[in-house]
């Protein structure tokens, strides 16, 4: 398989979700392809499975979670009888998988980080990076040390839109800002038919 840049899979992440530009063109081959197995299937595991789904040149083979109905599901939605897991580490063991999708609770994402990059893996992990700067800093150092591309889930940042955002209230645009209210919606769940095309969470 050709060298996988940083540079290369940094614009693939950044356009996941995106419509992508190559839905006319030739499938790639199997050496042009990035196998990927993805961890944790929930709210955002699903969304960010959509945004790859896109892209031609990846392949998801393998998938991991520990309930049965997220597992299920985004089996259908790959369409191909990913392998699916409930365990990451076994994941992680098979040998011709390029990359890894850590989609997570935060509290996960520097440990299964560290692990794939250990295993020879290539990493997307869902922001945040982490919940403390010393497992940041263990995450990037075994990056370093494994040579692995890397790249957390904060594209949204460097959006044209963001970055309008950005320059409108620096330059006044909104007044002087002196409140800012911030939320977190917490236990986010996500429907699944049942057998019988029924709802069910």
């Amino acid at each position: 398989m050709a060298q996988l840049t940083r540079r290369g899979f940094t614009k693939a992440l950044a356009t996941a979700g995106a419509t992508t530009a190559l839905a006319g063109l030739q499938v790639p081959g199997a050496n042009d392809r990035v196998r990927l197995g993805f961890i944790g299937l929930g709210n955002r595991g699903d969304q960010v499975l959509d945004g790859f789904l896109e892209h031609r040149d990846a392949e998801v083979v393998a998938i991991c979670d520990l309930y049965q109905p997220y597992l299920d599901y985004a089996s259908r939605k790959i369409g191909t009888n990913p392998g699916l897991f409930k365990d990451y580490r076994r994941l992680l063991d098979i040998k011709d998988l390029d990359a890894v999708v850590i989609c997570t609770p935060d509290h996960w994402h520097a440990l299964q980080t560290v692990h794939a990059c250990q295993s020879g893996k290539d990493v997307y992990v869902e922001k945040p990076l982490s919940l403390r700067v010393a497992e940041g800093r263990k995450m990037v150092e075994s990056a370093n040390r494994h040579r692995r591309v890397t790249q957390v889930g904060l594209m949204r940042r460097s959006s044209p839109f963001c970055k309008s955002a950005v320059d409108l209230i620096r330059s006044g645009g909104i007044g002087k800002v002196t409140s800012i209210r911030c939320f977190h919606i917490e236990n986010e769940g996500k429907n699944i038919l049942d057998a019988q095309g029924r709802l069910s969470l």
